[in-house]
């Protein structure tokens, strides 16, 4: 109720336009009257969305709209402000006239009107001072008293009869000029200036900020103050203009003559209720400017727009400095007579503060659709407000030469006032924060640019105007015109277009310290980490503020390719964390490699030593004893060989998890390769570990491993028992060396039985042998004690050599070779497998990148054991090596069929990787099992090495010749070579070349020796 009476404020302001509208407008401003209510019904919808848009903020439509403005132009979001307050100054002093003359007319003769005008307005400054609560319950019983008279002003003439209707609704137009144009011009300056009067019921939008519920309390505060304004713009005017016709309307003032239309209900007292009736609804007039647009500067001051000193309150919460300025404006124009021009100058402010808001919400909806927006104005109205815009500009531009071009300019100064303060205040905010006092801005730039167009087209407008001759008003007339247009556009336009630019412009640039700040320095920092392997800092939270696209244009262009590289920059976040977790997964990949096994997941040899020695370390502090057992399965390489590689894949998980369920949760368990198995059980004594020996015996022999459906295969083990003492502490090579003699001679006394390693003379005589083997082959790798040996292979379509098998060989002490059967089981067993065949591989590759570069085209075989096929330091160690030759291709890599290799689908990776260097591979014993076959389907092998059981007898045993020729034809139907090995004649030279080898080794062809030096 409070934020309605104050409205009423603006909605009874035709009360003092009527009678001069009419007097020069004619009859037909009634319904001028009711064309300018409804373009401001048009927008109200939109106001009321705008200003709930920011619904902490005072001061009306114009300050909400500053807000909206502010980060396009603070120029315009000034300029919309300003326009705004000044055109509600003059309404102040005029209705203190008008209340002042009636007051003096008929009670205060003695009082000059002047003075008591200004005493009004100070009395209600002083009401609005002491908090808007207090003004309020003041302006509520105002309020109550004119809205009744309002009402019965209307209702007693229409019940007593008194209202002529033909007179009523006869509307004639007065013109200053004859013609169609005169009459365009009479009806557009009659609207432009009730543009002063029928919007101003948007003055309930002025307490937004102040009142309890704004959702709930504008719209409905909205919708009576624009009834209201029906009542005064509508209802009253037609019943008067029935009542007194167009000519009584024009010659008197309304406070003498309403007295009849009050006479049928109170008689002789009507003339004192109608005097009364004008000086409660003037009033009103008084009051709203005081209330409602200073709060208009007191927001743009709290805005940056204004100086400080603007918005100041007093301890009623009141702007006291804004309504003190407000006032003394007020009073300044009374004191000038409150003239006509000025008025029509403060109109043309007014238009400007009320028709931009409407353009705002347009450009709101348009760019910023999701913002908040607590009540949303139908779609349709949204477009209503932006035509009731054009309307009022429209009525600016055709209207206005009924008062002179000087009212725009007065208008434009006006308007242009408050742009000064805020400059002002720029700058005292400048060198208060140490910044440069001039901000060279693009805005700046563009603003100033258009603001030239502005003075250079008024300049322009003097010159032309200067040299038309009085008698061409028609042109003078299109001259002023285009003045006005161009002086709207550089407000409504120049200021916005500037502004977009120049905030698009600045977003564009936020976004990018945004994201360089942001996204991309925390891109720069997760690549760092994940350079250092801090997988756990490689992350990035992508923050994305999309620049919002509003235009078609350059700008728009330049934001969307903004917008596409903060979505590139999003993907490669995005695509930062796939590759984390990629490298997560192959990190865990690579310690399972480096610590488990890849069939069984059981840890393998390197892993599975790390663990005894730390249980053996733990024990030794603890003074506890500790067990270590091998456990190698009887015959599983008939398995391999009879039933496939496949069914021994499966036996050996199966078994994986028998030891695991047998053996008890603290003790550990490994696979060190083949079929041999260790573990290590902590705080077990041997009697307790031989317990455990035993249980898991029985446990394999009543076990029935499925090979296939319908097929079990059972198995049995031999188990070797070391035990660790605290007393002799040992290392876990050494303790798995000894578990591992003593499985050597549970398989010799019969196997599916358990040995302990013992203290006996020959025990340790076996093991001081093992342990010296190891010993010198750790030697000899360190010395550089080995030698490579090459036996030829013969070409039988050429009878070319071209190819040698390199052999290793041990120097002795006294430097006699010792033949690789010697040493490389214990090699197997202590784990230095690996480590030799790296020397093999770099030897060989030295060899033949010297063959290359001396200009021979030699291929070399070399062996390699099934532990190295797969091993990621074997991979890398041979890539650089073949990476270095002089020549692709020559290095033949010979892996025997009882190899045990430990993860088929590794080792074929393995080759794969090896064959894009051109390295090839040969199989060697083909034919000799089952699992020859097996690896011949998996693994990309280019020769086959048949196996010499079938080549010594090949010329006197038909079954021989059989088997050769079905593998020759087996490899040619694959694509790959054949090699005969062990060809010690010629008779069984000339067999296999009739039966198709393509290749033949043995002693016929060649002993081996050294490789000479080219």
């Amino acid at each position: 109720m409070g934020v309605s009476a104050l409205a009423m404020g603006g909605s009874n302001q035709s009360l003092f336009l009527l009678t001069g509208l009419v007097a020069t407008q004619g009859s037909a401003a009634i319904p001028l009257l009711a064309i300018g209510l409804l373009l401001s019904w048009m927008a109200a919808p939109g106001w009321t969305e705008l200003s709930l848009m920011w619904p902490d903020r005072v001061g009306g439509i114009a300050a909400t709209c500053a807000e909206a403005f502010r980060p396009y132009s603070p120029v315009l979001a000034n300029l919309t402000g300003t326009c705004y307050w000044w055109g509600w100054v003059p309404t102040c002093g005029v209705t203190a006239l008008l209340s002042a003359s009636a007051l003096h007319t008929w009670y205060l003769p003695g009082v000059p009107i002047t003075p008591l005008a200004v005493a009004i307005v100070v009395v209600f400054t002083l009401l609005n001072l002491v908090g808007v609560g207090r003004m309020t319950r003041v302006v509520v019983v105002i309020a109550a008293a004119s809205a009744a008279l309002a009402l019965l002003s209307a209702v007693v003439p229409l019940v007593a009869g008194d209202v002529s209707t033909g007179q009523a609704f006869t509307w004639d137009l007065s013109t200053p000029f004859t013609g169609v144009f005169g009459g365009v011009t009479s009806a557009m300056a009659g609207l432009y200036l009730i543009g002063f009067a029928a919007p101003a019921f948007e003055a309930a939008t002025c307490h937004v900020g102040e009142m309890k519920d704004p959702v709930r309390t504008l719209p409905k505060a909205m919708l009576v103050s624009g009834v209201m304004a029906g009542v005064y713009f509508v209802v009253l005017p037609v019943v008067w203009l029935g009542v007194f016709g167009g000519e009584g309307l024009a010659g008197m003032e309304l406070a003498t003559m309403l007295g009849p239309t009050f006479a049928p209900l109170v008689g002789g007292a009507a003339k004192s209720v109608a005097i009364w009736f004008m000086v409660l609804n003037m009033f009103h007039g008084t009051v709203q400017p005081l209330a409602g647009a200073a709060r208009t500067l007191s927001q743009l001051a709290e805005d940056g727009l204004l100086p400080r000193l603007v918005e100041r309150r007093n301890r009623f919460d009141a702007p006291y400095v804004a309504t003190l300025l407000t006032a003394g404006m007020a009073i300044a124009f009374m004191v000038a007579g409150d003239p006509v021009w000025m008025i029509a100058a403060a109109n043309f402010t007014y238009l400007i503060g009320i028709g931009l808001p409407s353009v705002a919400v347009w450009l709101l909806r348009r760019n910023h659709p999701d913002l908040p927006r607590p009540w949303r104005a139908w779609p349709g109205t949204i477009v209503l407000g932006v035509v009731a815009a054009g309307g009022w500009f429209t009525a600016t531009v055709l209207g206005f030469r009924q008062f002179g071009l000087p009212v725009i300019l007065v208008g434009l100064v006006l308007a242009y006032s408050g742009s000064v303060f805020y400059a002002w205040r720029s700058w005292r905010d400048r060198r208060a924060a140490g910044t440069p006092r001039v901000a060279r801005s693009l805005h700046l730039k563009l603003t100033g640019a258009m603001l030239a167009v502005m003075v250079l087209d008024g300049a322009g407008y003097a010159l032309a105007v200067s040299a038309v001759g009085s008698e061409q008003q028609a042109l003078v007339a299109v001259l002023e015109d285009i003045f006005v247009v161009v002086a709207i556009l550089t407000v409504s336009v120049g200021l916005v277009l500037p502004g977009m630019i120049a905030h698009s412009a600045t977003e564009v640039t936020a976004a990018v310290r945004r994201l360089t700040g942001g996204t991309l320095a925390e891109l720069t920092r997760a690549m760092g980490a994940l350079g250092r392997g801090d997988l756990d800092s490689a992350r990035v939270t992508p923050a994305v503020q999309y620049v919002a696209v509003t235009t078609r244009d350059e700008v728009g262009a330049m934001a969307e390719a903004f917008n596409s590289m903060q979505d590139e920059v999003t993907r490669a976040a995005l695509s930062l964390d796939c590759a984390r977790e990629e490298l997560r997964r192959s990190r865990r990949e690579l310690v399972q490699l480096a610590t488990l096994d890849a069939l069984t997941t059981l840890p393998n040899r390197r892993h599975l030593l790390q663990e005894i020695d730390r249980l053996l370390h733990r024990c030794e502090q603890e003074r506890r004893c500790a067990t270590v057992i091998v456990i190698d399965l009887d015959g599983f390489k008939y398995i391999n060989d009879n039933r496939g590689h496949a069914v021994g894949d499966k036996v050996l998980e199966r078994v994986a998890r028998l030891l695991e369920a047998v053996l008890r949760p603290g003790d550990v368990v490994g696979r060190l390769g083949g079929d041999e198995f260790a573990a290590v059980l902590p705080c077990a004594s041997g009697l307790v570990a031989e317990a455990i020996v035993h249980r898991l015996l029985e446990r394999l022999r009543a076990e029935a491993f499925i090979a296939e459906p319908g097929r079990a295969v059972r198995l049995t083990a031999s188990v070797g028992l070391a035990c660790y003492d605290p007393q002799r502490p040992r290392t876990a090579q050494e303790l798995l060396v000894d578990a591992d003699i003593a499985m050597y001679d549970a398989k010799d006394a019969g196997r599916d039985r358990l040995a302990v390693a013992s203290a006996g003379t020959n025990w340790q005589s076996n093991h001081r042998e093992q342990l010296t083997w190891s010993e010198r082959i750790r030697e000899a790798l360190e010395r550089d004690l080995f030698v490579l040996h090459a036996q030829p292979i013969l070409e039988l379509a050429t009878n070319r050599v071209e190819r040698y098998e390199l052999l290793l060989r041990m120097v002795d002490e006294d430097g006699s070779l010792i033949a690789p059967g010697v040493f490389l089981p214990t090699a197997e067993r202590a784990g230095l497998i690996t480590r030799i065949d790296q020397w093999v591989i770099t030897e060989a590759c030295r060899l033949l990148g010297d063959s290359q570069r001396a200009g021979k085209d030699l291929e070399l075989e070399v062996n390699l054991s099934g532990p190295s096929m797969g091993d990621p330091d074997m991979l890398e160690l041979m890539q650089g090596q073949l990476s270095a030759l002089p020549r692709r291709g020559g290095l033949v890599i010979e892996v025997t069929e009882t190899a045990a290799i430990v993860d088929v689908a590794r080792a074929r990776s393995f080759a794969e990787r090896l064959g894009e260097l051109g390295c090839a591979f040969a199989l060697d014993d083909f034919g000799a099992g089952y699992g020859s076959f097996y690896y011949l389907k998996h693994l990309p092998f280019d020769y086959l090495k048949i196996d010499g059981e079938f080549v010594r007898g090949v010329v006197d045993n038909v079954a021989d010749q059989a088997v050769v020729r079905s593998l020759v034809t087996i490899a040619g139907e694959l694509g790959k070579r054949t090699v005969a090995e062990f060809v010690e004649d010629q008779a069984v030279l000339e067999c296999l070349r009739s039966l198709g080898v393509d290749f033949a080794q043995g002693y016929l062809v060649g002993h081996p020796a050294p490789l000479p030096p080219t």
